[in-house]
């Protein structure tokens, strides 16, 4: 019975850690104030990419600078 329970604790730990990888690091940028925290200048770089982004007309986005180019500009929908 013991080792039951050792097992099922041990994948419950693993499926856990598993979605603590897959969620925010804490690196998207929701306004230009957090994107000034980036480097490069304000037209060029992942600051300027960050600035368009952010900045964009229509709803609200935000910016993940540790995800591949093309996907790091998101919908903000108050989830990482």
């Amino acid at each position: 019975m013991r080792t039951r329970f050792v097992g099922l604790s041990m994948g419950f730990f693993l499926v856990g850690a598993g979605a603590v990888l897959a969620h925010s690091t804490g690196h998207e940028s929701r306004t230009a104030a957090d994107c000034e925290k980036l480097p490069g200048t304000a037209s060029r770089g992942e600051r300027g990419n960050c600035l368009k982004c952010v900045q964009r007309p229509k709803g609200k986005w935000h910016f993940h600078p540790d995800h591949r180019q093309g996907k790091r500009c998101r919908p903000d929908n108050g989830k990482p």
